[in-house]
């Protein structure tokens, strides 16, 4: 050969010293066959398969000239053994082979990105590393760590509860949290399209959907209530902070004081048990006339507690009565909405920098209500109660079952949250430190939050003469009956009342971008064609979840709260976070995916001590507790209650509906897989829990580097593309 590496292709001349890696814009020498295969090759009639850029859409690949910036067309003819091996010999020949200035440019068209099924607008990703921190943190501590862990903390005996707790966080939360982040960020896909390594198991992608279509709706009426406290704290005094005649109960307690009646005069009778009668009706009581009998016999209530049911809730006795609609509350929920929309309406790029303050602030405004808890009379023995552990609690099953969906809760896990952050990381985002780093501030949050909760409530049963267990009505709204009375006994109430709403809203709304991200992250993976209509597609979505959210409004809504909240996070979340780790585990293997984390963060990390702790983890510890805790949970099933409320059979049917509705997802799609392959597509159902061809990276220069990939395997030829030339029968001349 001449000087130059010249060589022709019936009589069209190439130069390999002008081929070259274009997306790293590193030089790429191609390696020309030896001359006895140029002379053996066939002629060209006998390869009619063209392969096409847009400079010519015949049958021309567009070369350089030699010392000139024109270019020639050229015909390359390649006869591929299927339509398949033309496919990947072509998106290989485009994206690696031939080369052209305007390549770099984005002009030729990239058949390995249509292939990975990604879209013509490139895939978001996050401003910086700090915007994912951010993000996973405000996601995985929200509301749930201000009122659902005190809730579960006071309901399952203090301290006991943080014993089964720590145990999950350990075992099962901090083990799937780095398996989602690996997942999403290795895909650069949301959950109903990263399950693509075992086609059989990404009905789990509708699973996490589902769940987290239910707690968009129900989750927003909780910012809702956030909101209209936060416009009711500009005033003063606190509306909650004395007993008003017109929503307070018989037995509403101004801090400790009681209301008395002067049960004196003809027309009145004191009763020795402490009630006040009028003589015309014995058998009614119109109240109390004395203090004592009165703390002896009933239990004092919160004006906070009383305004909160009675006032904003404007609760009805049971859900067999839902009632009418109340106004304020819609216009609560309302205004949520319009809020999340703008927030979250220009994607991560939004709600990426409005995390910078939703996420810090609570923390600020939460060590600084600790700070004035911890001072106040009978706060030590709330402490003490949150602390110190009742061990005949670790006997009962509901106990380490409600450990365990807290985990997934808190950590955001196995709902599809996690996958959809990550998925907008770069590559070589170190999955493993952002883990310890996230897992680690939400346990500690939640930890932390638990200890001013209930120094709080040690100062009101301090201040109402009652043991801890008796002050509080457990239930989700702990946090608008303890917060908003510990506000009232601060000096300059209205202040930190506002403050202290301010954080509950954020915390809120941090929760409530992801989820809804994951919602729409979905949707955009599977139609990539949505994106251009991104914006309208957000407003539907927040204005469909608005008009369901329309129930929550009613004078029954709370009721309906906890339904969802009960059953939107039961065992059906933790059976799906026992088939995902049966998918990495067993089905796709450790092995291959620790192969997958080396690509992102290193061999050296992904083989770090701790590879036995996630293997184990994965393979055996997570399912056997998981697949355990589901089943024990159905056996020992009992009806919905919340304080002394009993939640009729209808209302505990559409419960187990929602339940199952999560969990056929995974079922639904796996037999759906399964009647595919065997009546309509007639295939081996050994393809089911094999890798699909568009598994891996979803960007190319991510692509290039999984030859590790059985499905990608025709990458590895880029190492030697004289013998992937000569395999593909190229003629060379």
């Amino acid at each position: 050969m001449s000087s130059k590496e010249e060589f022709s292709l019936d009589n069209q001349i190439y130069n390999d010293n002008l081929v070259y890696k274009s997306d790293d814009d590193l030089k790429t020498k191609l390696n020309a066959p030896s001359e006895n295969s140029i002379k053996n090759a066939n002629s060209k009639n006998n390869y009619p398969y063209p392969i096409k850029t847009r400079y010519d859409v015949k049958s021309t690949v567009s070369k350089p000239l030699n010392n000139s910036k024109g270019s020639e067309s050229s015909t390359v003819y390649v006869k591929p053994n299927s339509k398949r091996q033309l496919k990947k010999f072509k998106n290989f020949f485009v994206n690696k082979v031939f080369t052209d200035t305007s390549y770099a440019d984005g002009e030729y068209e990239r058949a390995s990105v249509a292939e990975s099924g990604s879209e013509s607008q490139p895939r978001e990703q996050w401003g910086g590393q700090f915007e994912f921190i951010l993000s996973c943190i405000g996601y995985a501590v929200g509301l749930g760590t201000i009122w659902r862990f005190p809730y579960l903390c006071y309901k399952n005996g203090g301290g006991a509860f943080l014993i089964p707790y720590l145990i999950f966080l350990i075992l099962v939360g901090i083990p799937l949290f780095y398996l989602e982040f690996n997942v999403g960020q290795y895909t650069s896909q949301g959950p109903f399209m990263c399950w693509k390594m075992a086609p059989i198991f990404k009905g789990l992608g509708i699973s996490m959907n589902t769940s987290s279509f239910y707690f968009c709706i129900y989750y927003n009426i909780i910012i809702g209530y956030s909101l209209y406290y936060l416009v009711l704290s500009f005033q003063s005094p606190l509306p909650w902070s004395k007993c008003d005649p017109s929503w307070a109960s018989q037995n509403c307690t101004d801090f400790g004081d009681f209301q008395l009646l002067k049960c004196k005069g003809d027309d009145f009778y004191e009763n020795p048990n402490g009630m006040c009668y009028n003589r015309s009706d014995l058998d009614t009581p119109i109240g109390w006339w004395s203090k004592e009998k009165r703390s002896q016999n009933t239990k004092p209530i919160l004006p906070s507690q009383d305004y909160y049911y009675n006032y904003i809730l404007n609760r009805t006795p049971g859900l067999e009565n839902s009632g009418e609609i109340v106004w304020k509350l819609v216009i609560a929920l309302g205004a949520a909405w319009i809020i999340v929309f703008f927030c979250i309406f220009k994607g991560i790029k939004s709600s990426g920098k409005v995390v910078y303050f939703t996420s810090v602030f609570p923390f600020v405004v939460l060590i600084i209500l600790g700070i004035n808890g911890w001072t106040l009379k009978g706060s030590e023995e709330g402490m003490l109660f949150f602390f110190k552990p009742d061990f005949l609690k670790l006997t009962e099953a509901n106990v380490w079952f409600d450990a365990a969906v807290q985990v997934f809760f808190s950590m955001g896990t196995c709902s599809g949250g996690l996958i959809t952050l990550s998925s907008y990381n770069k590559f070589t985002e170190h999955t493993l430190r952002n883990t310890f780093i996230i897992t680690l501030t939400s346990s500690i949050t939640a930890i932390f939050s638990g200890f001013v909760v209930f120094s709080y409530i040690g100062y009101l049963a301090h201040a109402t003469n009652q043991q801890v267990k008796d002050v509080v009505s457990s239930g989700s709204g702990l946090s608008f009956i303890v917060f908003p009375f510990a506000a009232t006994s601060i000096p300059g109430a209205p202040f930190w009342s506002v403050i202290f709403f301010i954080m509950m809203l954020t915390l809120g709304l941090d929760s409530q971008f992801a989820t809804l991200e994951i919602v729409i992250t979905s949707i955009l993976d599977g139609v990539p064609k949505a994106r251009k209509h991104k914006k309208l597609l957000i407003f539907s979505m927040c204005v469909a979840m608005f008009l369901l959210g329309l129930t929550f409004t009613t004078r029954g809504g709370a009721y309906w709260v906890e339904i969802l909240d009960k059953f939107s996070s039961g065992w059906a979340v933790l059976m799906v976070g026992a088939m995902e780790c049966v998918c990495i585990g067993w089905v796709y293997g450790y092995n291959k995916f620790k192969k997958d984390i080396g690509l992102m963060i290193g061999d050296k990390l992904a083989n770090c001590f701790l590879s036995w702790y996630w293997a184990t983890c994965w393979k055996f510890i997570c399912p056997f507790l998981l697949f355990g805790l589901a089943i024990f949970s159905i056996i020992k099933y009992k009806p919905l209650q919340v304080d002394d409320y009993i939640y009729p059979e209808w209302a505990n049917l559409i419960g187990h509906l929602m339940t199952i509705s999560i969990l056929s997802g995974t079922i639904g799609w796996a037999i759906y897989m399964i009647v595919d392959a065997l009546f309509i597509n007639k295939r081996s159902l050994k393809t089911l829990f094999k890798p699909e061809e568009a598994w891996g990276p979803l960007l190319p220069e991510n692509r290039r580097l999984a030859v590790h990939l059985d499905n990608l395997k025709s990458l590895e030829r880029s190492k030697s593309v004289s013998h992937f030339i000569s395999d593909s029968s190229i003629i060379i001349n």
